[in-house]
C-alpha cells in the first residue's frame, strides 16, 4: 500500500475521533477544526519518527492531539467563555436532537470536573479509547484509570439531578 492511501485511510479512520475529541476540549467549532487539520499535518510531516514498537498508532496521534490543545491553551489563556461556546454551538445543532437547556446544563456539570476527570471522560467517550490504550497514554493504570471514570461519572451523575 502506497503512503498517501495509507494516510487516507488513517485520516478517514481517526478524523471524527480526533475531532470530537478536540472539539470537547475547546468547545469551538473553527477552533477545533484548525487544531484537528494541524494534528494532522504534524503526523503526515513526522510519520518517520512513528515507532510501532513504543505505541499504536491511536496512542501516537492523539498525543499529538492532546499537546496542540494544551498547546493551544498556553496561547490562549484567555479562554473562551463557556457561554460564548454554547452559543455558538446553538446555530450547529440539528432542531429537536438536544434541548439548548440541556447543553447548557451539560457543560455546567462537565465544568465541575477536574481537568484530569475531563481529559480521561473526554479520551473515552469522544476519543472511543479502551482504559488500557488510556492509561499508556496518561501514564496510569488500567485500575486507576477505570476508578477514576467511575468516580467521574458517579459525580456527573450527582450533579445533573441536582440541577
Amino acid at each position: 500500500m502506497t503512503g498517501e492511501i495509507m494516510d487516507e485511510r488513517l485520516f478517514e479512520e481517526f478524523y471524527p475521533r480526533i475531532y470530537n475529541y478536540i472539539y470537547y476540549r475547546v468547545r469551538h467549532k473553527e477552533n477545533a477544526e484548525d487544531l484537528t487539520s494541524d494534528t494532522f499535518f504534524k503526523a503526515v510531516a513526522n510519520k518517520a519518527r512513528y515507532d510501532a514498537k513504543k505505541s499504536s498508532y491511536s496512542t501516537w496521534i492523539f498525543t499529538i492531539a492532546r499537546n496542540n490543545v494544551t498547546d493551544f491553551f498556553r496561547r490562549n489563556k484567555n479562554e473562551q467563555a463557556l457561554d460564548d461556546s454554547i452559543e455558538a454551538a446553538d446555530g450547529e445543532l440539528d432542531e429537536g436532537l438536544v434541548a439548548l437547556d440541556d447543553i447548557k446544563n451539560l457543560m455546567a456539570v462537565l465544568a465541575q470536573l477536574n481537568d484530569r476527570e475531563r481529559e480521561i471522560l473526554a479520551l473515552r467517550y469522544w476519543g472511543g479509547f479502551s482504559y488500557k490504550e488510556i492509561a499508556g497514554q496518561l501514564g496510569l493504570s488500567v485500575n486507576n484509570v477505570g476508578s477514576i471514570i467511575n468516580r467521574s461519572v458517579v459525580k456527573l451523575r450527582k450533579l445533573w439531578h441536582n440541577i
